[in-house]
């Protein structure tokens, strides 16, 4: 039986928040989009996570991020705006406007 975990992929106030409120499994966010896809593929992978907090130091790699979710639906992936940043354009409203054929 696997656990249920909950792990975090953000910047450094978004890992330190999250750290000081208990979890466990938080990555803070690599600068270059190979690093960052590395590190957003190895907590995918993970079977024991079942949701990933994610923030806006991952929108470079939204693609990746986009094409997971269509595909997956196991972790489940939040996304949350940075401190003092609010949402650019948000992943699931890009997936949203996809799904139903309107404009982006």
């Amino acid at each position: 039986m696997h656990k249920m975990e909950v792990a975090v992929l953000g910047n450094k106030s978004t890992v330190l928040g999250f750290r000081l409120a208990g979890i466990k499994n938080c990555v803070e966010a690599a600068n270059n989009i190979v690093d960052l896809t590395r590190q957003f593929k190895e907590l995918t992978a993970d079977e024991n996570i079942c949701l990933l907090i994610i923030d806006n130091s991952c929108e470079p790699i939204r693609d990746e991020i986009i094409r997971f979710i269509e595909f997956h639906n196991k972790p489940a992936i939040v996304e949350i705006p940075c401190r003092r940043k609010g949402f650019e354009k948000s992943i699931f409203e890009t997936i949203i406007k996809r799904a139903t054929g309107a404009k982006q």
